[in-house]
């Protein structure tokens, strides 16, 4: 199995400190599990303590000799629980802690607690968007992994066109995608941050179940098979001349992936061929103006406008109380990182920065069209990670 190298960790913690430092904090712990592997290397049951200067140290409850292996760290110790961690950092000459960083946007309300006990005059802040912040900027690492996982997506949705027949179930297809995925060496499983959020690896959203309106915070949810899950591939059989929307991800040593296409056994109605021509042509127009210094908001604007003047600004992006305000979402550990096209994220696009860009069109009772591309911004403006065609797949 492949590790997170040595001076890609390193490198994270040394940035964070800095940011640790400019805003007057001793340090942080870091418990959650992507906050944990971006900044150690590993998710064995531990917690991570950053001091604004010196050495991290991880304190691990389960399972230390995996812990040491995984991470390149210097200090990977073992400790029997929590209430043990102030102990421990004295042991490492951290005796008082003024001001120390949680990340409260993800922390249980219990845990939180515990340390406020164990740290009684300890001053907390939430160091939630600084990590999002530091884990929005990609290293050439990151890029890699997130490249092997477009390089899956492309394998199965090549491969799932021998699938794709009237009469094929959304969960049949669905269950080739995993196939496909896990045998690519898809991790099994994708992170979301978002409260009670949760992703499948695949939506196979066939006619009117592209239009089913669920809890997601997405454009487009399905009817699931079960309202435990309420959302992807359900019971529905494929037919001809209906759009068949597919958004698949994968994760690669923890990098995610995301891609959405649309597949249709015929042919379309004139309806859904002009929009989803027109999610092409959104794509195009904002890989010519997306560059360093652009807002994310002023993209999202020129998107909307677009969709608009083609006559389909009420399907854009969902329709009714489905409707969501952003038309792309930053990609790494989770799927719903730093940057969000949207009017409501206040930033600029900076190198370094990948997302995911997915203008979909939703049409009540009739399904879903679009495309979603993984892109890289750069010095020079965007380059496309995914690799599959950017056009109607016809079966």
């Amino acid at each position: 199995m492949e590790t997170v190298p040595r001076e890609e960790i390193r490198e994270r913690i040394s940035r964070f400190q800095t940011a640790l430092a400019a805003n007057d904090l001793a340090g942080a712990f870091i418990l959650q599990n992507a906050d944990r592997f971006y900044f150690t290397g590993t998710i064995q049951s531990a917690v991570l303590f950053v001091p604004s200067s010196g050495d991290a140290i991880l304190m691990v409850q389960k399972n230390l000799k995996r812990a040491q292996l995984e991470s390149s760290l210097d200090t990977v110790i073992r400790v029997k629980n929590k209430n043990h961690i102030p102990q421990v950092l004295n042991d490492f000459g951290v005796n008082q802690l003024a001001t120390a960083g949680l990340e409260m946007d993800v922390l249980p309300a219990n845990l939180y607690i515990e340390f406020q006990k164990q740290f009684s005059k300890c001053r907390w802040v939430d160091v939630s968007g600084i990590i999002r912040k530091l884990r929005m900027i990609k290293s050439a690492y990151e890029i890699e992994q997130i490249k092997k996982a477009a390089a899956i997506l492309h394998t199965g949705y090549t491969e799932i066109k021998k699938i794709i027949r009237a009469g094929v179930t959304e969960l049949e297809i669905d269950g080739h995608l995993a196939m496909i995925a896990r045998r690519e060496g898809h991790m099994g499983m994708m992170r979301m941050r978002g409260w009670n959020q949760e992703m499948t690896h695949a939506h196979v959203l066939a006619g009117d179940s592209g239009s089913v309106i669920t809890f997601l915070d997405s454009p487009h949810g399905g009817t699931g098979n079960t309202p435990a899950m309420a959302q992807g591939a359900g019971f529905r059989r494929i037919k001809a001349n209906e759009p068949i929307g597919i958004d698949y991800g994968v994760a690669v040593n923890g990098y995610i992936g995301d891609q959405f296409r649309t597949y249709v056994i015929g042919e379309l109605s004139d309806t859904f061929k002009k929009a989803h021509a027109c999610s092409r042509e959104i794509h195009l127009l904002l890989a010519q103006e997306a560059k360093p210094g652009v807002s994310c908001a002023q993209l999202y604007d020129r998107a909307v406008q677009k969709a608009t003047k083609e006559g389909y600004g009420d399907f854009f992006m969902g329709y009714g109380e489905g409707q969501v305000p952003f038309i792309g979402h930053g990609i790494g550990l989770e799927i719903d990182e730093y940057p969000i096209i949207s009017p409501r994220f206040d930033g600029i696009l900076e190198e370094g920065m990948v997302f995911a860009l997915e203008p979909m069109f939703v049409l009540p009772q009739q399904g879903i069209v679009g495309l979603e591309d993984d892109y890289l911004v750069t010095s020079g403006g965007l380059e496309r990670l995914t690799l599959t065609e950017q056009s109607l797949i016809q079966i």
